[in-house]
């Protein structure tokens, strides 16, 4: 799941492969992308449900783009950590979905959680806050993309 969530994530819009020389939020050294999402989904120990949920999230998001959209270096960083955010509050039943404050912890502080805040809220504006996926919605998603989804896990299970 891990080398198909990081393709979705850089494929999502064009990026600059350059740091902007006066950034609104000033990110320490980010680490390779995967890299990043690995040690974000170790740390969270979140359920697959919900990093499909926040696979389909940065789906809705791509189709709803606009073409000329453009992204800075750190964008897929950005956008993934507010997908995994928002499925885990939405598929939160007890309250113990992840926090702004836990997710900077995770990725150790290269984001404030009044950062990851803003990612949040941007990215719900982005998806037009359509949050809710049933099961039509995920059997289509895995209709699409399964076979990637299945390959990869099998990479994962040789490379244990």
């Amino acid at each position: 799941m891990l080398a198909f969530t990081t393709n979705t994530a850089t494929s999502l819009l064009p990026c600059t492969q350059k740091q902007r020389l006066t950034p609104i939020l000033h990110p320490r050294h980010l680490p390779p992308l995967d890299e990043f999402i690995a040690t974000v989904f170790e740390r969270s120990q979140l359920p697959p449900c919900v990093c499909l949920v926040s696979l389909i999230y940065l789906q809705r998001l791509k189709t709803s783009l606009p073409r000329h959209a453009r992204g800075d270096m750190d964008t897929p960083y950005r956008l993934f950590l507010a997908a995994i955010l928002t499925a885990s509050k939405f598929l939160s039943e007890t309250g113990s979905s992840l926090t702004s404050q836990a997710m900077a912890e995770m990725v150790d502080c290269v984001y404030s959680s009044k950062d990851v805040n803003y990612m949040e809220r941007s990215f719900l504006g982005l998806i037009k806050y359509d949050l809710f996926v049933n099961g039509e919605a995920i059997r289509d998603f895995l209709a699409m993309h399964g076979k990637s989804l299945e390959m990869d896990l099998i990479e994962d299970a040789l490379d244990c």
